[in-house]
């Protein structure tokens, strides 16, 4: 069977018209561009994560101590890590604030030059310390108090940062802007 000349020469300049090579190229432009603005600066992304689960893991404490009436525990921060301690006496005159070994409420390591803390207790910035033991800076009772003050976390280098804010009766809020 033979095909016909003028089947073979309409195929074989078939091809794609510069509309549909435009449509393509406008389609591909738009999925690009929601990609990007999906993913958004790593950076900001990972202080917003961050802040939450702090936040998160200082009223699930709370509420532990409320439901259990467990002794006084704190938080304790560093510029590159936080972690939730317990009071442990060790003899009649000696107590020491030791990291609670739990997953959740455990030391906290954040990755190194991504997200530094800083602790503002009563209008003046409270030092943290670098290394050593741990120092308590929010302290929780059994009945729901915390001291106030406010954590930020901020990105080194970049005007990123969040705050959480604690009451002195317990609440706990996220803030994206330093409280006046």
């Amino acid at each position: 069977m033979t095909i016909p000349a003028m089947t073979i020469h309409a195929r074989a300049e078939r091809g794609f018209t510069l509309i549909e090579l435009l449509v393509v190229l406008v389609l591909v432009g738009i999925v690009a561009s929601l990609a990007t603005l999906s993913m958004g600066d790593g950076a900001e992304r990972q202080l917003k994560t961050e802040t939450q689960r702090l936040a998160g893991v200082l009223t699930l404490a709370r509420d532990e101590l409320l439901i259990t009436g467990a002794a006084e525990r704190a938080l304790g921060l560093r510029p590159d890590s936080y972690s939730f301690l317990e009071l442990v006496i060790l003899d009649d005159s000696t107590r020491e604030w030791r990291p609670l070994v739990d997953q959740q409420l455990g030391v906290r390591q954040l990755e190194q030059g991504v997200i530094e803390l800083a602790y503002e207790q009563e209008g003046e910035r409270q030092p943290l310390p670098q290394t050593g033991g741990w120092e308590p800076h929010v302290r929780l009772g059994n009945t729901g108090e915390m001291t106030p003050g406010i954590i930020t976390l901020k990105v080194p280098g970049k005007p990123l940062e969040r705050h959480i804010r604690i009451g002195m009766e317990g609440s706990v809020e996220v803030l994206d802007a330093f409280p006046e």
